[in-house]
């Protein structure tokens, strides 16, 4: 096994260092040193022909250096060439495990076993099955050894060119049970052996989270019956691998194959996701490769299909957006707390625009708004350092109310009033008389008093009055006032006495409105200035209302 460490000074762009969250890992390139391991052994699987010595099965294993991600997706590359030429070094393979190391990924492109007939239909389906267990074997290595590369076992991604597409497909959708006749023993070949019997003895699942098909095709489109995430390229006139249905090569001695256009149809008929790109009036190979090596500069459809296998893996490997839990309003001068319902292995990202940070915890921000408004923005990122979307909310800060307000008091009547159309609350000395706007009462004992008024608007937000006065009593003598009750509120005015039992009500004219006898009086008038008169038949009182 050779080594290679490739190291590219990069320019930052300016932006990235104003960034608070940066959300580039896996769809931009981040990482500038890349460790390649050449020649990695990954199993031994017998040739395809007489006398079947063992071939040792290579990969390239392609890591990103410097990474603070401990466990990162994987991609595992298998090139093109027909099952009968080609290496695991193409250039489209290195490219891509190059490009997708520098985004983050630990990538390899391997080598599988090579070696057919043409003229032998049985021939050809038993490579395509070495190939599918090759990459079996690929895959079985990397999970058993996932802490020495640092992958994550759940973010494994399976891709392939042509022929490598074909083993990535396959390995995909095609089950024990599904093995074809000619895997069997046959005239003078042997039985290959089961899908997980050949390369190595690793016993692991393989559950890819999504494959890249380019330009491949399927033995049969019954077998796909499972639910794997699936992108696939394909040129409609490629005469290599048919788009839809046909012989590989267009060689008649070839059993058919189902191209990328008939798996599209029966995954979408199956109710799974799968997304396919179409090469209109495009061959084989349309990115610009001949058995995966250039024979031109990458072309544009190179750069496009690039930035969707970029985008698919990508939505893949990152979490969801999480709701931000806060007030959508608050009121001025307060700070309040905002938070996200973080899952296992996840943390989260802030950003505030309006507003300045002023303590964090795992999941909460306290956040001091500076303006009218702010925009609260979290990116949640998982245990392999993938940003989701973005997730903001927009705070509004409401004033305070601000209100006209008064309060007079003639003799031992204390009037209050306020001008506004928000929630009002009057106290007097910190007890609630009244939550009217309008409003009267009769102070009982002299001392000193202090009336609040707490108006509440909309949105919740208060604004506190307060005044203070003293009040020496001159109208009713203290025995009287301490066993009279008036109150006057929105209109209405009551009267309770244990001394007074005349009670008579006047117009600032002078004209007698009410009279009642009764020691408890209730009089409904319009608003206005009244004088009530307190008597009983040793004394009497007159108050200005």
């Amino acid at each position: 096994m050779n080594r290679v460490t490739i190291l590219i000074a990069l320019v930052l762009i300016s932006w990235q260092s104003k960034a608070q969250c940066d959300t580039s890992r896996y769809i931009s390139p981040i990482l500038n040193v890349i460790d390649v391991q050449v020649g990695v052994e990954y199993g031994q699987a017998p040739q395809w022909n007489f006398p079947y010595f063992n071939e040792t099965l290579l990969m390239d294993i392609y890591q990103p250096l410097l990474d603070p991600i401990e466990k990162r997706p994987c991609m595992i590359w298998a090139h093109s060439g027909g099952f009968t030429i080609g290496d695991k070094q193409a250039d489209d393979m290195v490219a891509l495990c190059d490009s997708f190391a520098r985004r983050g990924f630990v990538t390899a492109t391997m080598g599988y076993r090579k070696g057919f007939n043409p003229l032998d239909a049985a021939s050809s389906e038993r490579a395509v099955y070495r190939g599918f267990q090759d990459g079996r074997a690929a895959y079985r290595f990397l999970v058993e050894n996932h802490e020495v590369y640092g992958i994550d076992t759940t973010k494994i991604f399976v891709g392939g060119s042509s022929a490598g597409a074909l083993i990535a497909l396959h390995l995909a959708f095609m089950e024990e049970e599904e093995r074809p006749d000619s895997s069997f023993d046959q005239f003078l070949a042997p039985d290959l052996g089961c899908i997980d019997c050949s390369g190595n003895n690793f016993q692991h699942e393989v559950k890819p989270l999504g494959i890249i098909g380019l330009w491949g095709a399927i033995g049969d489109t019954t077998w796909v019956n499972n639910d794997v995430n699936t992108l696939m390229v394909h040129g409609t006139e490629d005469p290599i691998v048919p788009f839809e249905s046909g012989p590989p090569f267009q060689l008649f001695t070839l059993p058919d194959v189902y191209g990328s256009s008939l798996i599209h149809e029966r995954i979408q008929n199956q109710g799974f996701s799968s997304e396919l790109i179409i090469a209109e009036g495009e061959g084989h190979e349309p990115h610009g490769t001949l058995n995966g090596y250039w024979i031109a500069p990458p072309n544009d459809f190179w750069e496009e299909m690039f930035g969707s296998i970029e985008q698919f893996c990508f939505e893949l490997v990152r979490p969801q957006a999480l709701v931000i839990s806060g007030p959508e309003v608050i009121c001025e001068g307060e700070d309040h707390t905002f938070s996200v319902a973080l899952g296992e292995g996840e943390s989260v990202c802030w950003e505030i625009e309006g507003g300045e940070y002023q303590e964090t915890s795992e999941e909460e921000i306290a956040v001091e708004i500076t303006g009218e408004s702010a925009s609260i923005t979290a990116f949640i990122y998982n245990e392999v350092g993938a940003a989701s979307e973005s997730s903001s909310i927009t705070v509004q800060v409401s004033p305070s109310p601000d209100v006209a307000w008064d309060i007079t008091l003639e003799q031992n009547v204390l009037e209050y009033s306020v001008l506004t159309l928000f929630d009002t609350s009057w106290y007097l000395n910190g007890i609630l008389i009244s939550e009217e706007n309008i409003g009267a009462m009769l102070l009982k004992a002299q001392g000193e008093y202090e009336v609040s008024l707490v108006v509440v608007n909309e949105f919740g937000c208060a604004t506190t009055y307060s005044e203070e006065f003293t009040y020496v009593i001159d109208t009713l003598n203290e025995e009287v006032n301490s066993l009279t009750e008036i109150r006057l509120s929105s209109g209405v005015l009551s009267v309770k006495s244990e001394v007074m039992t005349n009670v008579k009500l006047y117009d600032v004219m002078g004209r007698l409105l009410y009279e009642n006898e009764a020691t408890e009086h209730v009089v409904s008038e319009n608003s206005g200035v009244y004088i009530l008169s307190l008597s009983n038949s040793e004394e009497s009182s007159a108050i200005k209302i």
